[in-house]
């Protein structure tokens, strides 16, 4: 598990994800926000997430940039502390992508944890985009857990996005189907027409992979997973209209190739099977007919010692 990763400040959630950026090849912290925060842990201004009422403090230097996190400033609290800790490859896949963003997007007003109430007019707080950014009109939205894909939340973040164009992505080991119906990953494919999976070897955004991949039935009835692209995370980015790229190439043309083939693949394998049990047919109709043949000769043959028989 994961450190302590998120404070809340003035009723709002902000994730140590949000300290972190990339500049050319160099992952670092952002100065003026890790300034921010300390000044705000020192006035006692963070708070547990949890509502225990505990202040936060934040632990961060420019040494050791994985072990970054905030903890409890005094243990006194009123109400017992039921806050949850976050996993280890969840926060480090936020730290990736948040650097990714700024990297690719580079309009420095990336936000993290963002509640839904704070990007349209509703007044929804129970779900929230994993990050936003208002210039660009771009939102992602990170799953570690397929379990935590739902259609009610997938329909809430679609239908208050505004002009703001999501995408959704998953961690790595949520992959593959096995045959079976991919139910939680066929929920992102039928808005996004494909799914994303993000693989990390740590906090490193140059080591961080992005896969694209969509599902359907192959022939036989089973669920076949399709690997649309296949790179490193920087190798994406967005045109100017939030269309993602992989190196030069839009992802939804590629992902129409990718599709096309896979579905002429199924086509050409029907076709084939097809013209296989005609041929199998074929063969069966001329055994018979052989065998007719022989038979009806072995009867003109016969029919002379059959009619002395009867005589």
């Amino acid at each position: 598990m994961a450190q302590r990763t998120e404070a809340i400040y003035n009723g709002k959630s902000i994730g140590i994800e949000s300290i972190y950026t990339v500049i050319g090849d160099k992952q670092i912290n952002i100065p003026e926000k890790l300034n921010w925060l300390r000044e705000k842990s020192k006035k006692g201004e963070l708070f547990c997430p949890c509502g225990c009422g505990a202040n936060l403090i934040l632990v961060a230097g420019d040494r050791n940039l994985r072990e970054q996190h905030f903890r409890i400033k005094d243990s006194d609290t009123e109400l017992e502390c039921t806050a949850v800790t976050e996993g280890k490859t969840s926060i480090e896949s936020k730290i990736v992508l948040k650097c990714w963003l700024d990297d690719k997007l580079k309009t420095g007003d990336i936000d993290t944890r963002v509640p839904i109430n704070a990007v349209d007019d509703s007044t929804d707080r129970k779900y929230e985009f994993s990050f936003v950014s208002k210039l660009h009109k771009l939102a992602i939205s990170y799953f570690h857990d397929r379990a935590n894909i739902t259609d009610e939340k997938l329909d809430i973040l679609d239908m208050n996005t505004q002009d703001i164009k999501i995408y959704y992505i998953a961690d790595i080991m949520n992959c593959g189907s096995g045959g079976q119906f991919p139910e939680w990953m066929m929920k992102i494919e039928s808005r996004q027409g494909y799914c994303l999976f993000l693989s990390i070897d740590g906090i490193d955004y140059k080591d961080a992979r992005l896969e694209a991949a969509f599902y359907d039935q192959d022939i036989e009835g089973l669920w076949c997973e399709t690997i649309v692209t296949e790179g490193r995370l920087s190798d994406y980015s967005f045109d100017e209209n939030n269309n993602l790229l992989f190196h030069r190439d839009s992802l939804d043309t590629l992902y129409d190739k990718a599709y096309y083939e896979f579905r002429n693949k199924q086509d050409r394998e029907h076709d084939r099977r097809i013209m296989e049990q005609e041929k199998r047919e074929a063969e069966r109709q001329k055994r018979l007919e052989e065998e007719k043949k022989l038979q009806e000769e072995y009867e003109r043959k016969m029919e002379p010692c059959f009619k002395r028989l009867t005589n």
